[in-house]
């Protein structure tokens, strides 16, 4: 039986091997292995060390979002692409009453589920795109939208949105946005 000191010694003499033999005439110009060598290395007893996780670049100002509700009516809604709704609530001064959530599609008329591109759009250039996908049966209130991008004063706006419809017809979105949207200019 060797002793942990010969394995060691071996293992040495074999690393050795190995890097004299990658400087030697069997090596490619670079000095790398040709081609179909297998590279042989020694086993390192250093820590292998983690990497940090990286926070990405939406989240890194603000871990938590700032809380948002937005309502709609959709009388106006025709499932045809494209299509909207207007905002009738909102408490964020970026996303005034008014301003129009445009379904541009691609599956509005289903009749079990809404799944569709989104862009809130203010007519004064304040632009907000997203997804929602949430379910169109009159006695299901459940859905998200997430947005993620935008113009004008909704620039960088971030946002995840439970949806839901009251009993008069009204929907919310409720949820936390991130980042910090401009105040809109004078109108």
């Amino acid at each position: 039986m060797r002793s942990p000191r010969s394995a060691g010694a071996i293992a040495l003499v074999a690393a050795i091997f190995v890097v004299s033999a990658c400087g030697g005439a069997g090596a490619a110009p670079s000095g790398t292995p040709p081609a179909g060598a297998t590279p042989t290395v020694a086993p390192s007893t250093a820590t292998p060390v983690t990497p940090a996780p990286t926070v990405p670049a939406a989240t890194a100002g603000s871990p938590t979002g700032t809380a948002i509700h937005i309502a709609k009516n959709c009388r106006t809604f025709t499932a045809e692409i494209p299509t909207y709704c207007v905002v009738t609530a909102s408490d964020l001064a970026s996303i005034p009453v008014g301003a129009k959530v445009n379904y541009l599609g691609p599956l509005l008329d289903n009749p079990y589920f809404l799944s569709s591109n989104v862009r809130i759009d203010d007519a004064k250039g304040n632009t907000a795109t997203g997804y929602c996908i949430f379910d169109g049966r009159p006695a299901e209130d459940r859905g998200f939208c997430a947005f993620s991008g935008g113009t004008g004063t909704l620039k960088g706006f971030t946002a995840i949105l439970k949806v839901t419809i009251d009993a008069q017809g009204e929907w919310h979105l409720d949820g936390e946005y991130y980042g910090n949207p401009a105040s809109p200019g004078p109108s």
